[in-house]
């Protein structure tokens, strides 16, 4: 499989030129068009000629690529930057105030941590459904779908509303597509589900407090305001489903398709060590935006109120001077308490991802039980991953054939 970011995923400009060459401090022509169409490897290339810090095309976000300077914009100690995260930025603005924000995110993880403790024995069954054959990274939405969906919706919701979000996961609306009309497709699919949840939140408000345990519906609306609008609590609870399910199923799916990729054996490697080797090569935050408020400089470049400053943690995670043979999968240096790089796969600071641990656990006992007492193998996947928020993996084949137990002799019988 072709590594993301290969000197021919960005091409030249037409003369053959090199297209950082001689531009200072601005963008090459073409620079957004190249970016839409491969980010990942627009980012290498830029790194590579022009250093750890520099110009996105889209918004002309400072991109930053250095461990210091990312630490420190990150951890904030300056108060350079905006409080609130830009993750709960809902249609018509962002829910606030921060401590909102915080329990919120706070009630989600209490919600998801306490459904994976009690029904973790679940997962093979879970596992079983996909059958011997399945297609990721879609299989690994699905099972991280099937085993929280009472956490996600309460069983005793709407059986209308249970079989939206369901199709949600099943029509991948969970994840952007590239083409316009698939994009028109979804875009309807999901108002139709926002003005849904709506609904039942807005009947959840006015009818009796739910009994226990609650579902991740319940948490949100807990944790808001009484006057916020029932529009931003089913945005926010849609913003906390998405990212509860698509970024499980990716970690497990890139997992699968690196450990092919480079000849590695699941079988042979803790699943936890496989998920923080899939996280560092694919985090599931790879560009983590801070709004400037206050004037400073990064990397010995000014950035002014009103600016962006973008983290790329796939940089980070990707610098040979901090992780040796970056770019291959391997397990094995998470083993033991060794130094190593800059990790930052769920974003850093006060910022970083409040499902961070769940997810992470979530993914590992995934991984554990597709692994376990199986022989895989993956066809496919060759392909360049789609950027839409998160990395998603190229489609590929997984073929999982059960180890049959080892039969006993009739000699061995009549002994």
């Amino acid at each position: 499989m072709a590594t993301v970011g290969e000197p021919d995923q960005i091409a030249p400009d037409g003369d053959g030129n090199r297209p950082w060459a001689g531009v200072a401090g601005g963008l090459p022509a073409g620079a957004a068009r190249w970016y839409r169409r491969d980010p990942l490897g627009f980012v290498e290339r830029a790194a590579r000629e022009r250093g750890p810090v520099f110009r996105l095309p889209d918004d002309g976000s400072l991109c930053v690529a250095d461990p210091v300077e990312a630490l420190r914009v990150l951890h904030d100690e300056e108060g350079h930057y905006d409080e609130v995260s830009d993750f709960f930025h809902l249609r018509g603005g962002r829910l606030e105030p921060r401590a909102t924000q915080v329990a919120i995110g706070r009630a989600a993880r209490a919600t998801l941590r306490a459904h994976l403790a009690a029904h973790r024995e679940r997962l093979p069954a879970v596992v079983a459904e996909l059958g011997e054959v399945s297609e990721w990274p879609s299989a690994g939405r699905t099972a991280a779908y099937r085993f929280l969906a009472g956490a996600l919706l309460r069983p005793d919701s709407p059986p209308a509303l249970r079989e939206l979000m369901a199709r949600v996961v099943r029509r991948d609306v969970l994840i952007r597509p590239a083409g316009p009309l698939a994009r028109a497709a979804q875009q309807a699919l999901w108002a139709r589900v926002v003005r849904a949840v709506a609904g039942e939140a807005r009947a959840r408000r006015a009818g009796p407090p739910p009994g226990r345990p609650g579902d991740l519906l319940d948490a949100v609306i807990e944790a808001t305001p009484p006057g916020t609008p029932a529009e931003q609590v089913a945005q926010a609870y849609l913003l906390l489903f998405r990212t509860s399910v698509a970024p499980v199923g990716h970690v497990v799916a890139w997992a699968l398709l690196a450990a092919a990729t480079h000849g590695v054996d699941l079988a042979d490697v803790p699943a936890e060590s496989a998920v923080r080797e899939s996280l560092r090569l694919w985090p599931v935050a790879w560009l983590l935006g801070r709004p400037v408020l206050r004037a400073h400089q990064v990397g010995g470049v000014r950035l002014e109120p009103g600016e962006s400053v973008s983290v790329c943690s796939y940089l980070l995670h990707r610098d040979d001077r901090h992780w040796p043979q970056a770019t291959r999968f391997r397990p094995g240096r998470w083993d033991g308490p060794g130094p190593r790089g800059p990790y930052l796969p769920f974003g850093g600071g006060p910022f970083t991802c409040a499902g961070a641990a769940v997810a992470q656990t979530l993914a590992t006992d995934l991984l554990a039980a597709v692994t376990d007492g199986a022989r895989l193998e993956v066809r496919g996947g060759h392909g360049r991953p789609h950027v839409a928020g998160i990395i998603t993996p190229p489609r590929f084949e997984l073929r999982r054939t059960p180890h049959q137990p080892p039969t006993t002799s009739r000699h061995q019988e009549r002994r």
